[in-house]
């Protein structure tokens, strides 16, 4: 846990995501906010907004804490959050806004990290989170590759990023309302990623996922070593030709604490 107090010396513009998690908390000078394993623009955005008088602590799990996730028994690799083991290391009724990005999808208790997000709160306090519902992302069109193979490599990609199908809407509004938050919101969004250049793409391609599994890694022990090279050769081959373009539908979740009625 680490509290900034001070603008960023050397700010970063924050993109799309970051700033719609900002709007979302409604933000302005002199509050205190809680920002959950953030990106650097998102702290950088937010102690932007806030300061001078108010201030952003940063929670992020040490490796000495990630120790206590044990591997899935789907896949060998480990998945989750240290917030699935621990509460909140802050005092009740201590924020006036939560704000992160990437924080429910990775839970296996969700409901739990929603109680004590609630408890952290203020009386009319503020949530606001941003999900990739990786999941969805849309299959990439690639030289070489079919439509019935492209969706065999999309389907693999459940086992890179398993909380894809953990995470939905319906199940955060409610695991939301059954925390005691009210006012429950979202909206709906598309992030597109451009890869360019081989070498760009080549590290997407072998980069671990949230399970600890690359895609090629994945692909290669699902649909065996024969197949990972021509899909790899494929990615290859397009993105000499032109950039690669992911595409993942993201959802802004907002939500307020009810204010004390005594």
């Amino acid at each position: 846990m680490r509290r900034h107090d001070q603008p960023d010396p050397h700010p970063r513009r924050p993109a799309a995501a970051e700033t719609g998690v900002l709007a979302g908390a409604r933000a302005r000078p002199g509050q205190e906010l809680v920002a959950l394993g953030p990106a650097p623009p998102l702290l950088s955005g937010a102690l932007s907004v806030v300061c001078p008088g108010g201030s952003v602590t940063v929670l992020m799990p040490t490796p000495a804490a990630l120790v206590q996730i044990q591997p899935t028994p789907e896949n060998s690799h480990r998945w989750g959050s240290v917030w699935d083991v621990t509460d909140l290391p802050l005092p009740a009724a201590s924020a006036d806004a939560v704000i992160g990005h990437y924080v429910l999808a990775p839970l296996h208790h969700p409901r739990r990290m929603l109680i004590d997000i609630a408890r952290v709160l203020r009386p009319g306090g503020r949530l606001s989170l941003c999900e990739p519902l990786l999941g969805q992302r849309s299959p990439i069109d690639l030289d070489g590759l079919n439509g019935h193979e492209l969706a065999q490599a999309a389907r693999v990609l459940v086992d890179v990023q398993p909380a894809a199908h953990a995470f939905t809407v319906p199940a955060a509004i409610g695991n939301a309302r059954l925390a005691g938050l009210t006012h429950i919101e979202h909206v709906a969004d598309t992030v597109t990623t451009r890869l360019e250049g081989v070498s760009v793409a080549e590290a997407a391609l072998h980069s671990a996922g949230p399970a600890g599994e690359s895609v090629h890694q994945a692909i290669s022990r699902r649909l065996g070593t024969a197949f990972a090279r021509r899909y790899a050769d494929a990615w290859r081959s397009t993105a000499r030709r032109r950039p690669l373009v992911l595409t993942t539908p993201i959802v802004y979740l907002t939500a307020v604490k009810p204010k004390s009625t005594t």
